[in-house]
């Protein structure tokens, strides 16, 4: 059936970042990213979820629901879900190392980082391993030191004047659904599995909390996809300007995060595969001189750009290149785990404790998988005292364990089937960032014992290799059953990820956390 185009999804789908830009700006002024009341927050909830579920079914009626106005309709839900959970969020809400912002007092976690480069507009020249979360690279916090000294111009030195840095997060999450989407379909996924793609994307829930976290997570994580993103296009185009657009992502990125940097690995494979292939070329001679240009180009680009706080640090100090600060809480401590617990030693997942244990109440999950598939979902919320709220979880972690289910079974069909495909080398690339990073996981884990070095949000890549099998999974046909009835069930469960992701974060602002008692870790 052939369906009419609609102009309105038609256009949002084509310039999906201005639009998502100037729909972010337009929050920032009209509410500082905050509203004090709950009550509202929620009505706008779902006065976005009815425009958008409405407008859906107006495009059915009148035969205009494509394929790309459903994907747009579902990320404008996700983008609806996303503005409630930043608009109730508070300033100082399910953050990360962030403490509070005091004027003219550098503290040495996220917000004395951004104030000390807001104020004297560079970094303090002292041994980062004394000075807390001033070891991470800049980037970040040059780009909120710009940001709040624009809005300072306009709003004075309050809570809501800090409060604002929560656009930006919320414009990297968008910006950052939008690139894992578009990089699934670089791989060569086919068109009628990207719905079911959108639908895990859009709502995937530790998105929802990182769009209202002000440290630098979400835009390393940005600048991660971008860099796969143009990698990928360069490995199928060539172009000059992939390969420099991948070039300034990755190497922006490395500033902002080092552990970037692991991207050298399936992108360095696709680079090295093109450049022999090219030298292979007999019909073009000139193309493997161009494309070791490029490489070459990528370097002269990548590497000061992401390495030249690393090498400063080393030169004057002795820093490692790799130092990362190490948590001091005892209650996080899980070094007493062998390395054979921490990977194998699985204690399942009882109704009561599928969020994340962190320690303080006795508990710990030590099992480095159990971890990231809490935090992916909860990160470090704790809801155990709401019986709607813990429910909705429970039925959302049972449809995740299945997708995951699923996604190893597809990189399994996808291993098996490499040969018969026309996207061998992208898929070869997934496989080398799932072993990469599944192994990445592991040593830092184990290197760093502590609960809080399990969360998923040092290991999101995850989600764009293992959307990618899922997807592939879909291709699977089962014997006695219907073409597609795989891809069917698929989507069915990425329906209900979404509904239940929707769910939890729509009414999360009702939850009350009852009273912690402290206790030792046994």
């Amino acid at each position: 059936m052939d369906l009419k185009q609609d102009k309105i999804t038609n256009a949002l789908y084509k310039h999906s970042f201005i639009i998502s830009a100037l729909l972010v700006f337009v929050v920032l002024i009209s509410t500082g990213m905050q509203i004090d009341n709950n009550g509202v927050c929620c009505a706008i909830m779902f006065l976005g979820y009815l425009l958008v579920l409405g407008y859906g079914f107006y495009l059915r009626q009148t035969k205009k629901l494509s394929d790309e106005a459903m994907i747009t309709l579902i990320f404008a839900l996700g983008f609806v879900l996303r503005l409630g959970y930043v608009l109730y969020t508070g300033l100082y809400t399910r953050q990360h190392d962030l403490n509070e912002f005091v004027e003219g007092k550098y503290n040495l976690w996220h917000s004395g980082y951004i104030l000390y480069v807001r104020d004297h507009f560079w970094i303090p020249n002292v041994d980062v391993r004394g000075y807390g979360e001033f070891y991470h690279p800049p980037f970040h916090y040059f780009v909120c030191a710009v940001f709040l000294k624009i809005v300072g111009i306009f709003l004075p030195k309050g809570t809501r004047y800090y409060e604002t840095l929560q656009a930006i997060s919320m414009l990297w999450t968008q910006f950052t659904l939008i690139m894992v989407y578009k990089t699934v379909v670089q791989v060569g996924i086919k068109k009628e599995s990207r719905v079911t793609a959108a639908l895990i994307i859009a709502a995937f829930p530790c998105f929802t909390q990182m769009s209202a976290s002000i440290n630098n997570d979400i835009l390393s994580i940005l600048l991660f996809f971008t860099g796969f993103y143009f990698g990928l296009k360069w490995f199928k185009e060539g172009t000059w300007k992939n390969i420099i657009f991948a070039a300034l992502a990755v190497g922006f990125g490395m500033m902002t995060k080092l552990s970037v940097g692991m991207i050298a690995f399936p992108v360095g494979f696709l680079f090295i595969v093109k450049f022999i292939k090219d030298m292979m070329n007999k019909e073009d001679k000139k193309a493997g001189k161009k494309s070791f240009l490029q490489l070459l180009t990528f370097g002269v680009i990548c590497a000061p750009l992401g390495l030249w706080f690393q090498v400063r640090n080393f030169i004057k100090f002795r820093v490692p290149f790799t130092y990362v600060l190490r948590s001091d809480n005892i209650y996080q401590d899980i070094s007493k785990y062998t390395p054979l617990q921490r990977i194998f030693g699985f204690y399942g997942f009882p109704i009561e404790d599928y969020y994340i244990n962190l320690g303080s109440d006795g508990e710990q999950d030590y099992n480095i998988f159990i971890a990231q598939v809490k935090t992916a979902l909860f990160d470090a919320e704790n809801c155990r005292d709401d019986f709607t709220m813990s429910m909705a979880g429970y039925v959302l972690l049972i449809v995740f364990l299945i997708l995951i289910v699923i996604s190893v079974i597809g990189f399994v069909y996808t291993v098996f089937t490499l040969k018969k495909r026309k996207s061998l080398w992208e898929d070869l690339s997934m496989a080398v960032l799932a072993v990469v990073q599944t192994v990445s996981v592991i040593s830092f884990s184990l290197q760093f014992p502590h609960i809080c070095s399990q969360n998923f949000r040092y290991s999101t890549p995850f989600l764009l290799c293992g959307l990618v099998f899922l997807l592939r999974a879909g291709e699977i046909k089962i014997p006695g059953t219907k073409d597609r009835a795989t891809a069917k069930f698929i989507r069915g469960l990425a329906v209900a990820f979404m509904i239940f992701a929707v769910l939890f974060y729509t009414i999360l602002w009702t939850y009350v956390k009852g009273e912690v008692t402290v206790v030792a870790p046994t």
